[in-house]
């Protein structure tokens, strides 16, 4: 018998995810969460395993990465150029090393990373796993320099507090199924 197999629509759950900056300074560790990423993608998934990734879209508000200290926010949104570039963004062009296995999987996304208005392309690994028939979860970090995006690392108190080049993005994200939710919405509306 033939198992069931679908190009299906993902959005990533508001109310289920964390993305997390780390870094280093002359002073100490430091670290950056995001309130506010959006993100959606399309998968292939037969019997309940992902074959393919074919496209995904990542937005992370600039001005909503937090670090709980005024001071380091401001100068934060300033690096990033928050006001002329509001959204740091990933899209997906493909996945390389895709590995199945049961429920889970894993790979690299590598797709164009835009921040303060600069993109380069970028192979980012994962690993995730199904939960269910209609979600997966996806989780994995990526280091990069700031200096590749032409951004200078922040600094304070005259310069003499100065952020290392290098951070470290770590995320964890759920993704829901939405053509379901698609069709029963439209059904509800007529």
């Amino acid at each position: 018998s033939t198992g069931l197999q679908a190009q299906e629509k993902y959005q990533l759950d508001s109310d289920n995810f964390t993305l997390k900056i780390k870094g280093t300074s002359n002073a100490h560790d430091w670290d950056m969460e995001a309130e506010d990423v959006s993100g959606e993608l399309s998968a292939k998934v037969q019997n309940s395993l992902i074959e393919q990734f074919n496209a995904a879209d990542i937005k992370i508000e600039a001005e909503k990465l937090e670090s709980g200290k005024s001071i380091m926010n401001k100068k934060t949104y300033e690096a990033l150029q928050s006001e002329e570039h509001p959204k740091i963004k990933f899209q997906l062009k493909s996945v390389e090393d895709l590995y199945s296995a049961g429920s889970s999987f894993s790979g690299k996304a590598k797709g164009v990373l835009s921040i303060a208005g600069n993109s380069r392309t970028v192979s980012i690994p994962f690993s995730g796993k199904m939960n269910g028939e209609d979600q997966f979860s996806v989780s994995g970090d990526y280091s990069l320099k700031m200096t590749d995006y032409d951004i200078d690392p922040p600094k304070a108190m005259f310069g003499t507090l100065k952020t290392g080049d290098e951070v470290t993005i770590k995320y964890d994200f759920v993704f829901k199924e939405t053509s379901g939710m698609l069709t029963n919405k439209n059904k509800s509306n007529k």
